[in-house]
């Protein structure tokens, strides 16, 4: 060509491919007509060699001609995956709507790295490398949205949504019977994981010194709506340290999940952050403390923590915090590096770490066990001195015939 682009056919009529570069000394692409869709589909071979691009042509076609490579009906592009998973794919759309958010905007991210025309089966451990040193950078928009630097956990959690799309599409059939993936090009594909993840654990000290503050600022409060605030700012407290559970099903709890006669709280699924329906037996003295706390605020029914303008809504999460960092301050605590809420459950678990795993599981609301030992509970001193002081030893006789 006059601009000194090269430009080859390979083949005969009918399985001409065309090989081509896209500017002089680039990269070889090369084209081939795909009967199905009645397009050409074209993808780089990477490489500049004239002579490498017309051998990988020529192998390209011999495989056309002799039947052991079929030119595929269309391409599973990243757009076209993410569209179809999230409208047919009943996992996905079991979720919980914040759980669904939270996909989609991941989803997103990875189609803005990606592209909407990239073809997932084409996809590498050297993709994913180049998608987590781009993610971590921060140099990743999502529309006008720069979404800055990130921690590995991020990275991971992205990934995870590929991946689930990924091996959903494995299992979709086509009308002739074919699947629309034929295999999960990730699998294998390692994902980075944070190397030192913040899992803070609130401690019984720091639980004693906020509920104090709590009590202080509830007798300091003048009005009757902000003394209520710091009752019902205990009385959360009160429950995640003695449950375990999530915030968000704390604070949608209402006076009707509470049986005083089984001493039992029920954990409605619909606020439950996987789908579960649970009551759980307590011990008297977390019922003791959720009684006074009930009659200091005069509560019969309805919600537990009803919003301050409008009780006929539970109150915003993000309220949860502002005052919980409120009563750590008036404390003189430091701010945990990692969560306000989660380290109590935390704490929780790793203070049962003694009894069956699957109890703690259940009790907690965990329907993955091994989530609950990786990131849940964590080793103690004490518990680590028992390992260390163990005095016993294994004896030839204990190992049997081995």
């Amino acid at each position: 060509m006059p601009d000194g682009r090269l430009t080859v056919s390979v083949g005969d009529h009918g399985s001409k491919i065309q090989l081509f570069q896209k500017r002089s000394g680039g990269v070889f692409y090369r084209t081939v007509w795909n009967p199905a869709s009645g397009q050409k589909e074209w993808k780089s071979l990477r490489t500049r060699s004239k002579d490498e691009a017309l051998k990988l042509g020529r192998l390209l076609n011999a495989r056309l001609v002799t039947g052991a490579e079929e030119i595929r009906r269309g391409k599973v592009t990243l757009g076209r995956l993410w569209r179809r998973f999230s409208a047919e794919c009943q996992a996905f759309l079991d979720n919980k709507p914040t759980t669904k958010r939270d996909t989609c905007f991941r989803a997103q991210i990875l189609i803005a790295y990606f592209g909407e025309a990239c073809e997932v089966d084409r996809l590498g451990p050297d993709d994913i490398q180049g998608y987590s040193k781009s993610r971590r950078a921060g140099t990743i928009k999502v529309g006008e949205r720069a979404l800055g630097p990130c921690r590995d956990r991020s990275v991971e959690a992205d990934l995870v949504v590929l991946g689930q799309m990924a091996r959903w599409a494995t299992g979709v059939r086509q009308a002739d019977g074919s699947r629309w993936l034929t295999s999960n090009p990730l699998a294998g594909v390692v994902r980075p994981r944070e190397r030192n993840p913040r899992r803070p654990i609130a401690t019984a000290e720091r639980f004693e010194a906020t509920i104090k503050a709590l009590q202080t600022l509830e007798s300091r409060a003048k009005l009757g709506p902000e003394r209520g605030r710091w009752v019902r700012m205990q009385l959360a407290l009160t429950l995640a340290e003695g449950t375990g559970r999530r915030l968000g099903s704390i604070r949608q709890l209402e006076w009707a999940d509470f049986d005083r006669v089984k001493a039992t709280i029920r954990w409605k699924a619909a606020y439950d952050k996987k789908g579960r329906e649970a009551t759980i037996p307590y011990p008297p003295t977390l019922f003791e403390a959720v009684w006074r706390l009930q009659r200091s605020l005069g509560a019969v029914q309805g919600w537990c923590f009803p919003a301050e303008k409008d009780p006929s809504r539970p109150m915003d999460r993000h309220l949860f915090d502002k005052w919980l960092r409120v009563a750590e301050e008036a404390a003189e605590l430091p701010k945990l590096k990692g969560g306000l809420w989660h380290p109590y459950r935390r704490g929780w678990a790793t203070a049962r770490k003694h009894h069956p795993v699957v109890d703690v599981a259940a009790a907690g609301g965990w329907t993955d066990v091994e989530t609950l030992l990786r990131c849940y509970q964590q080793p103690e001193a004490e518990t680590l001195l028992r390992v260390t002081s163990e005095e016993r030893r294994v004896g030839q006789a204990g190992l049997g015939g081995r």
